[in-house]
């Protein structure tokens, strides 16, 4: 009974984690061609960065293996985990990893693990250490290599052997102290924490979990950490745990995502982060800033794809979504916390699954491949980092609001603007000049003019507001609105 119950889980986890994605031989037929990274390339820049996007060879020796999993250790060392894209709920052990940013992808396979189990996530600590959950095989465990996996190691403490047993997330601070999760056995979640970098693994109690809602579990990879800090999203309750001491004590809160969700969690730091309903269309996304005890929902702008999404580290407030079922094939970027989103135009109609970042605005995103030698990942680095000064909002009332944004990855330094007033029967046009110092990426500043004094503005010729900035890096923006102006109260058109 528990390995049949595995075998529903890992069907409905795969089957929904891979919906729409039939990566056969009409697929590998019809298969996008690659970027190459140019500063040609004839679309806009983006965001102060030239579209950098190249195509690299996840090195698998079987072709249509997918990317179900990333995980960045630096910008050279990643790890990745594969699934059988011709039999996405069948048996995978096989993984990729690279030590020099993706110039060269090596694919093994983990000979040690059971013939019928599939790798969950995998989480590499430096290039010769990393673990992995593995699932509906038997045994099932946390498997650990110290050689860049060329061997591993089953940490048979952790033990995952019960009725509803099934491993969904491991994670290590340091080379010794670790947690993992899998699904409510015996009533409550089963976890376990190490201080021996997983040679013994300790169940944590059940008085120090909530207690799960009927039907819920947790789900493969869906989890983030931020210091000791842990947070992991479920399925079928549309829930968030979280724990400050490495996993040992854990409190609960309820999102507003729709009943069902698949909740996966990202946190730029341990207040402020994301929740998104992995539904692999377009995403549902909640956000919260006191570390997860409440959310909100957001109305977001902009296409955010619901297979994947990340935080890139040392940003202000930039995260990444991946596409994979069709029509929702893409890359997309926000900078202002998931609010609104912009695609990587290069990239529409590929098919990404798992995405991964690290500072530097460097990141991967895996989709299939066709051989050894051919494709399965994708690899973007900014060729620059540039400030990209815009306009927000007009507004009126008892004078003049507007709001300048650094919409670039760069500091926009000795930031000066105008706000102009023209047209209309206005007795004296007025000006007003100001420096705003310095902006950094993500941030805006709000300039005002004070009331007009003496104006007339509903006849035409109709007043226009103009506002400029611009900065020593050389970016400049300019917006105009036009208005209606009664002595000194501004009605915006």
């Amino acid at each position: 009974m528990k390995k049949l119950n595995n075998i529903l889980k890992a069907v409905v986890v795969i089957g929904i984690a891979l919906a729409f994605v039939v990566p056969g031989a009409a697929m590998l037929e019809n298969k996008p061609i690659a970027i190459e990274k140019s500063t040609n390339y004839p679309t806009p820049k983006i965001s102060g960065m030239n579209p950098g996007w190249i195509e690299q060879a996840s090195g698998f020796w079987e072709p249509s293996r997918g990317i179900s999993y990333m995980h960045a250790v630096d910008e050279n060392v990643v790890w990745a985990a594969a699934y059988d894209g011709y039999n996405p709920t069948g048996p995978c052990q096989e993984f990729t990893k690279t030590t020099n940013g993706g110039d060269l992808w090596e694919a093994d396979e983990i000979f040690e693990a059971p013939d019928d189990g599939l790798l969950a996530m995998i989480f590499g600590l430096d290039e010769n250490t990393a673990w992995v959950p593995i699932h509906s095989g038997d045994p099932q465990g946390i498997w650990k290599t110290s050689d860049g996996g060329s061997t591993w190691v089953h940490q048979d403490t952790a033990d995952f052997n019960g009725p509803g047993a099934f491993p969904n997330i491991v994670h290590f601070w340091n080379e010794n102290d670790g947690w993992c999760q899998g699904d409510p056995v015996d009533g409550y979640y089963e976890m376990y924490t190490t201080t021996d970098g997983g040679d013994t693994w300790t169940r944590v109690p059940e008085e120090n979990i909530p207690e799960p809602l009927s039907g819920e579990m947790g789900t493969v990879g869906y989890y983030d950490v931020v210091g000791d800090t842990v947070w992991f999203g479920t399925q079928s309750g549309g829930r968030v745990f979280k724990s400050t001491d490495k996993g040992l004590h854990w409190t609960v809160a309820d999102t507003p995502l729709p009943s069902g969700a698949y909740v996966d969690v990202r946190f730029k730091d341990e207040n402020n982060g994301l929740a998104m309903d992995k539904n692999f269309q377009e995403a549902v996304l909640a956000e919260t800033s006191d570390g997860g005890e409440t959310w909100t929902l957001i109305s977001q702008t902009g296409m955010c794809y619901g297979a994947d999404f990340d935080y890139v580290p040392g940003t202000d407030n930039m995260y990444v979504s991946t596409g994979v079922g069709s029509p929702y094939r893409g890359v997309s970027y926000s900078i202002d916390g998931g609010h609104s989103w912009t695609d990587w135009t290069e990239m529409l109609g590929i098919q990404l699954f798992a995405t991964t970042w690290v500072e530097g605005v460097i990141g991967w995103a895996g989709s299939f491949n066709t051989d050894e030698e051919t494709g399965g990942m994708y690899k973007y680095t900014p060729e620059e980092e540039e400030p990209e000064l815009a306009i927000g909002s007009i507004t009126g009332g008892k004078g003049i609001k507007a709001e300048i944004k650094n919409n670039g990855f760069a500091d926009a330094t000795n930031v000066v603007y105008d706000i102009t007033i023209s047209g209309g029967l206005i007795i004296i046009p007025k000006t007003d000049s100001g420096d705003l110092g310095t902006i950094t990426p993500g941030e805006s500043k709000e300039v005002t003019m004070s009331p007009i004094g003496i104006g007339l503005g509903i006849i035409t010729p109709i007043p226009q507001i103009t506002v400029t900035a611009e900065c020593t890096e050389g970016s400049s923006a300019e917006k105009s609105a036009n208005a209606r102006i009664i002595l000194f109260f501004v009605q915006i058109k």
